[in-house]
């Protein structure tokens, strides 16, 4: 009797197999030990911001590879149409965080703008701004916006200014006297708190440092 050779076949939907299926066990013919669909890596959210001000963060949904790597053997637009709508939607979103101690901050908003474009940086801290108020300002022209907080043009001062991709997704701004401001925000499905705060300086007393 002869044997006819059996055709391993992964479905009727490549995308939906490949993209459900564990990367560690999918077949490329060539072994174990390869991981031949090469997934975008993952990372703990909470390791988005460090303590120096700047970082970047890579938000992974529940897309876990590249969908460009899967091939459409049928040839169909709409299947490449699919791809293409999964790839955007797997794409990582990648932030830049800054922190600048100012000195003053009166005349300098829009050298601080023009610094945090030239850098690329997505949300930037600032201290010691010596404005007085708890208020928010738009950046004419720029399409950033600026949430601060200070109690006399003279001394201390805190804000926090985002750019124009982000800056609709602030949901909530706290402030705390002239010295720590809060402002959340969503970002897809993450939510992110982020705090510029300006701590006591040595010479100060020890009844301010520990009131802060």
């Amino acid at each position: 009797m002869e044997m006819k050779p059996i055709r391993n076949s992964l479905g009727r939907n490549p995308l939906s197999d490949a993209l459900h299926r564990n990367p560690g066990v999918v077949l490329n013919g060539q072994g174990p030990g390869r991981h031949p669909l090469r997934g975008a890596s993952y990372r703990d959210p909470g390791t988005m911001i460090s303590e120096q001000g700047s970082g970047r963060r890579s938000l992974c949904g529940a897309l876990h590879l590249r969908p460009g790597v899967v091939k459409n053997e049928q040839g169909s637009s709409h299947f490449s149409r699919r791809v293409r709508r999964v790839r955007k939607l797997a794409e990582p979103i990648r932030i830049c965080l800054g922190s600048w101690n100012v000195g003053s901050l009166t005349g300098k908003l829009r050298e601080l703008v023009d610094v945090a474009i030239r850098r690329r940086i997505n949300i930037l801290c600032v201290q010691e701004t010596k404005w007085k108020g708890q208020k928010a300002k738009e950046v004419e022209g720029s399409g950033f916006k600026l949430w601060y907080t200070g109690t006399t043009s003279d001394r201390n001062g805190v804000g926090i200014l985002i750019d124009k991709s982000l800056k609709d997704g602030v949901v909530d701004v706290r402030r705390q006297g002239d010295r720590i401001i809060l402002v959340r925000l969503v970002i897809g499905d993450l939510v992110l708190n982020v705090i510029s705060a300006y701590a006591p300086q040595v010479g100060l007393s020890e009844s301010s440092k520990s009131q802060f």
